[in-house]
């Protein structure tokens, strides 16, 4: 039936236009008849990304391309998608250029910026400036920040806020000067964002806080990224995150943070992070999780060489899921559960981790601290000659989470190559002994030792032997090998594929 009505002028609309008017979208207009897709917009350096992202629909896809975008701070819509193209650089830092000598220093003036000063007292020693998120590069490595002028010179540099001015020990003559300016690269509340394909560095980001922060925004997406030499932590993860594929690397804090739930931390490389010089006993290195409901995964990662713990679950962590990672020769502790609860770390290759350990029950491969019903199992444990613990589990006066009971190491291959490291668990509240040695459990391991008669357990406040460990009703059905295997070199290569869909 005729209606008299002419066709949409949109509805059979032929190829060519339809190229039109996605060449008009990529020329930054926005298109806006009824029905249209979400255009993608391809954004080159010097573009202003936030004006773009304000000017489109959500949905829409920015391309980034190739080239360093500098000193952007992105607040996404919902189900905005932000890609690299190859050679894309996302940096929070402005070259320095302009440097006036005086005597052996070099002074950058006009430098106004002074971000936010957080957790000044847990800087170590030597590190006088970690607090101050404003770093300096040259050739992209991190110089020292100094408390001084005078403490200037070769690899340091001081920040004079007072007088606006910059100054560094090096000549930049023919190198790279960057500062780090710009505090955040992505943030905000807007949900189903995914970043993929980019460079994301040298962000002033405070200590605590994150260069990409997908906490306050639902499902965020971050995957086939480099995120690195940001001075807090490289990414924050919220509900439903999903930190997939990247290589977060060489960030002042940490590399990663999170909370929230049903999130998953899946096949990254998180390596050397923590040069900002925060005491890594307080928080810092891999990688740090806290007050988190559950459904969370960290699987798969390969966290190495690390100035602190290489994975921490911290403060009121339910149902935390730690597995198949490769974690090794981090400072500290190589993975640590602490004054949480029910959690699960399993199938994980741990060595060499805990050279800087403070001493005690502390620098485990695996620490268990004030928390209770965390199942350790299946794991492959090589604890170095030099250093480092097995498996602790350390209770002390942290209430509501201790006496730390309820939890079961077992089935583990266990490698000890130093005849002072420890397995068992210890309490520095004396009435709580007998109950932390009656509440927890230890059965199924198999071990790697060079002598049975090393008391490398500790249980009911004693040393104990492999005889007298057993006579305490511990290591029912494990299995004492005598001698030690053969060392093998450990690489990211080693971490198999894993399922980085959930």
């Amino acid at each position: 039936m005729d209606t008299g009505r002419a066709p949409h002028p949109r509805r059979h609309a032929p190829r060519p236009a339809r190229r039109a008017a996605a060449v008009l979208l990529l020329a930054g207009l926005p298109l806006t008849a009824a029905g249209a897709e979400p255009p993608t917009v391809s954004l080159r350096p010097g573009a202003d990304i936030q004006a773009a992202v304000d000017r489109h629909p959500p949905g829409t896809r920015f391309r980034l391309e190739a080239g360093v975008h500098r000193l952007h701070s992105i607040v996404p819509k919902d189900r905005n998608l932000f890609e690299g193209a190859p050679g894309a650089v996302l940096s929070g830092a402005r070259r320095l250029t302009a440097f006036v000598r005086r005597g052996p220093v070099w002074v950058a003036r006009g430098q106004t910026q002074e971000g936010r000063v957080n957790a000044a007292e847990f800087c170590r020693s030597g590190f006088p400036r970690c607090a101050r998120p404003e770093d300096l590069f040259i050739d992209d490595a991190p110089m020292l920040h100094v408390g001084s002028r005078s403490a200037v010179g070769p690899g340091r540099w001081f920040f004079d806020y007072d007088a606006d001015e910059i100054v560094i020990g090096d000549d930049p003559t023919g190198r790279t000067v960057e500062t780090s300016v710009t505090p955040r690269a992505f943030g905000g509340t807007a949900s189903g964002v995914v970043i993929q394909a980019l460079t994301i560095e040298k962000y002033a980001a405070p200590i605590q806080a994150a260069a990409v922060d997908a906490e306050f925004g639902p499902g965020w997406t971050v995957r086939n990224t480099v995120l690195r030499l940001n001075h807090g932590v490289g990414v924050n993860a919220g509900n439903g995150s999903r930190i997939l594929d990247n290589r977060i690397q060489d960030n002042g804090h940490a590399g990663f943070s999170g909370s929230g739930t049903d999130f998953l931390i899946a096949g990254n490389e998180i390596a050397r992070n923590g040069y900002a010089g925060v005491d890594f006993t307080w928080e810092g290195g891999g990688g740090k999780i806290t007050e988190s409901g559950g459904g969370g995964i960290i699987r798969g990662n390969c966290v190495h060489d690390n100035v602190g713990a290489g994975i921490w679950a911290d403060i009121d962590v339910h149902r935390l899921v730690i597995e198949d990672n490769l974690v090794f020769g981090n400072a500290d502790n190589g993975i640590t559960y602490e004054i949480s609860y029910d959690g699960v770390i399993r199938n994980n290759r741990v060595a060499d981790n805990g050279q800087r350990g403070q001493g005690w029950f502390w620098g485990a491969q695996i620490l268990i601290s004030s928390a209770q019903g965390v199942k350790v199992y299946g794991n492959d444990i090589d604890v170095p000659g030099g250093f480092g613990n097995a498996v602790t589990v350390v209770s002390q006066d942290r209430a509501p989470y201790t006496p730390a009971v309820g939890n079961e190491i077992f089935d583990n291959r266990i490698v000890i190559r130093n005849a002072n490291a420890r397995v068992g668990a210890v309490t520095d509240v004396n009435a709580d002994n007998a109950v932390v040695a009656a509440g927890n459990r230890l059965y199924g391991n198999r071990y790697h030792l060079a002598d049975p008669g090393e008391r490398v357990w500790f249980w009911n406040a004693a040393e104990a032997d492999w005889n007298a460990i057993r006579a305490q009703g511990q290591e029912t059905g494990s299995v004492l090998h005598l001698g030690i295997p053969q060392k093998t070199a450990l690489t990211c290569t080693s971490v198999v594929h894993v399922d980085t869909t959930r």
